[in-house]
């Protein structure tokens, strides 16, 4: 036996003992620290579950709105069972929140028929527990149809609010009616007109009756006085049936009906979302400035500038329960060319603290923290627009008044957990706004084509907006062509002065006519022409005989709003004497633009650069989430690069010792 190994100390129990203890106290550590990350990175709130009703015309977004939560462990159980169900609910104490498109009723509902309301249906509504409105998003009440001819799908059918009215108050029953084809502009089929209505207290028939009641009051009174022997008021939830309608539980079966093969002739109002996720078409309706319109986001934005905020645009203070309702008036004549005259807010109705009427028995602080968190994202990031925003799915953005608005309102709810500062929205990640308050989509929002004017043709193919700007811009010169090599620029830009105009056509590269090697041709789109159209790309010079050629041409202005210019032709290729040739051409992306809705729809050019739209970067969970995942790898990295070699070492020595202990290695 080794000297060293025959006196090496005797190792104690208890230093075998502390070993174990400091190896167990490391992994308790970093377990600990790994719980804390996990805790601290979903909130308090990370396996709270809530559960709504409400609005299915508000469906689809709230929907999108729970799928980018999920990650932050909020779970929300939504049924889009109607408005008025949502409510009912409400006052039954069985949800966290609710969502409807408008307010309790004060007085019963007058579209509703006898038999409903001695069910129970349409009166008026006790809202049982304290609560508060917060607007969530807006949208257009579009209109789906099912018409073809030939065997060919219509989906240009354009329709004034009088023909909607007529339609859906039983005045006009066949599409080849005169005042139909009058605004549409072509022959229709002899095809009677099935109209889709609700058959559940719905958020869409309130707005549309609202609509309806305020532009064309006389003939929809006298419709529901003639079904329900009581005018409908200032709006119904209920629409009262008559003659041809078919009646369809919630937003999805409406669209659902119409979208059916053999339903032709059906037509329904509905969200634009649901038309807009399965593609199918709706009315371009006509508006005041006499444009017909889709309820796209932008247009559906443009025509809410002329909202009335109760709150907003009157003295209603924050403490009042009907902080935030809206006035459409002015949205109904909204003089823009661009404005969808039907559009309107959605809401959601939580909770409330403070004095008055009881608080929900269901809710708890730990639920009031999840739905505070929720609606931060819904009012902030949610609004986003772009590829995955909720313009994407048929919704529009809320403006900045209503967003801190209902912030305000959300700081009322029990148990409030939030972490956006109404006051200021510093800290509101919502990219459709700036500091003026104005929505930036706006901004954007394309004009009208002039074939959506009133009168104008369905053959009409013109392709300038109105109102583009306009101005002049001239070409830049050819290169000149010479023996040996040859080379051109030119440059087309918005004359001194005429800013919005086209750019001018870039010149050609010259041609290299020797032997020598064809330099570049290049040419530039128009530049600095506010509004106006890049001009385009001048052609790359050709190569010499016997020798290589490089093309490359560059397209697109830089003129605000403008479009790319077309790219110019690459450089021909060496003719002859085995030289090799090769040619590239470059443009820059144009813009191609709906001759129907005069609006952006995709990148155009071929073989051109791409033409970018930029997008908002949306951070669900925030940068907190980011350093959490970050520090728990780093955790669990120590602990697997760290702890092995450790308790490696301190079998090793164990057993070393306990071989020593007994007498030397066996």
């Amino acid at each position: 036996m080794p000297w060293a190994t025959a006196h090496r100390p005797a190792r104690a129990p208890g230093a075998r003992r502390g070993a174990g203890r400091t190896l167990a106290l490391l992994l308790s550590f970093s377990l600990t620290v790994l719980a804390l990350l996990l805790g601290g990175s979903g909130t308090a709130f990370a396996s709270t579950t809530l559960n709504a009703d409400g609005s299915s015309w508000a469906g689809p977004a709230i929907e999108k709105w729970r799928t980018d939560v999920a990650d932050q462990g909020i779970n929300l159980n939504f049924n889009p069972n109607g408005s008025a169900a949502g409510r009912q609910q409400w006052e039954n104490g069985q949800d966290d929140f609710t969502a409807s498109d408008v307010p309790f009723r004060t007085a019963s509902d007058n579209g509703a028929s006898q038999d409903q309301h001695g069910a129970g249906i349409g009166n008026a509504e006790n809202p049982t527990y304290n609560y508060s409105y917060v607007p969530i998003t807006a949208g257009g009440t579009a209109f789906m149809y099912n018409l073809s001819i030939g065997g060919k799908q219509i989906t240009d059918l354009r329709l004034s609010p009088q023909n909607i009215v007529d339609i859906f108050t039983g005045k006009v029953t066949w599409w080849d009616d005169q005042s139909i084809t009058a605004s549409y502009g072509k022959t229709l089929p002899h095809l009677q007109i099935t109209p889709v209505i609700r058959s559940d207290g719905s958020g869409a028939t309130a707005q549309f009756s609202r609509w309806m009641e305020h532009t064309h009051q006389g003939q929809w009174d006298q419709y529901c006085r003639r079904v329900n022997q009581v005018s409908c008021g200032d709006y119904t939830e209920f629409f009262p049936p008559s003659g041809r309608m078919i009646a369809q539980n919630g937003s999805d079966q409406v669209a659902h009906y119409i979208e059916q093969p053999a339903d032709t002739g059906a037509i329904g109002y509905d969200e634009y979302a649901f038309a807009l996720t399965s593609g199918w078409p709706v009315v371009k309706v006509l508006n005041p400035a006499g444009y017909y319109t889709l309820p796209t986001a932008s247009n559906v934005a443009v025509a809410l500038t002329a909202a009335k905020i109760r709150g907003v645009d009157d003295n209603t203070p924050p403490t009042d329960p009907n902080f935030l309702q809206q006035d459409l008036d002015g949205v109904y004549t909204n003089p823009d060319k661009r404005s969808y005259p039907i559009s309107s807010y959605s809401y959601v109705i939580v909770p409330r603290d403070g004095s008055g009427l009881p608080q929900v028995p269901r809710f708890t602080p730990a639920k009031g923290a999840a739905l505070s968190q929720y609606l931060d994202y819904v009012l902030c990031a949610g609004q986003a627009t772009g590829k995955s925003g909720i313009d994407s799915i048929g919704y529009s953005p809320i403006p900045r008044g209503l967003v801190r608005g209902g912030l305000l309102q959300v700081t009322h709810i029990p148990g409030y957990n939030g972490n956006v500062d109404p006051n200021t929205l510093n800290n509101c990640a919502n990219p459709t706004f700036d500091s003026s308050g104005q929505l930036t989509i706006l901004t954007n929002a394309p004009m009208p084509n002039q074939c959506d004017y009133q009168g104008e043709p369905l053959t009409c193919n013109r392709s300038n907006p109105t109102g583009t700007p306009t101005g002049s811009g001239s070409g830049g010169v050819s290169g000149g062509s010479g023996g040996g090599t040859g080379g051109g620029s030119g440059a087309g830009g918005g004359a001194s002065g005429g800013g919005g105009g086209s750019g001018g056509t870039g010149g050609a590269g010259g041609g290299a006519t020797g032997g020598g090697t064809g330099k570049t041709g290049s040419g530039t789109g128009g530049s600095k022409g506010g509004g106006g159209t890049g001009g385009s790309g001048g052609s790359g010079g050709s190569g010499g005989t016997g020798g290589s050629a490089n093309g490359t041409t560059s397209g697109g202005g830089s003129g605000t709003g403008g479009a790319g210019g077309a790219g110019g032709s690459g450089g021909g290729g060496g003719a002859a004497g085995g030289g090799t040739g090769d040619g590239s051409g470059s443009g820059g992306g144009g813009t191609t633009i709906d001759p129907q809705t005069g609006e952006v729809v995709a990148a155009g050019g071929g073989g051109g650069g791409a033409s970018d739209v930029a997008a908002s970067v949306v951070n669900v969970g925030g940068a907190p989430q980011n350093w959490a995942l970050s520090t728990i790898t780093a955790v669990e990295l120590l602990a697997v690069v760290a702890v092995p070699p450790f308790l490696g070492g301190w079998l090793r020595r164990r057993r070393q010792s306990d071989a020593g202990s007994a007498g030397g290695p066996r």
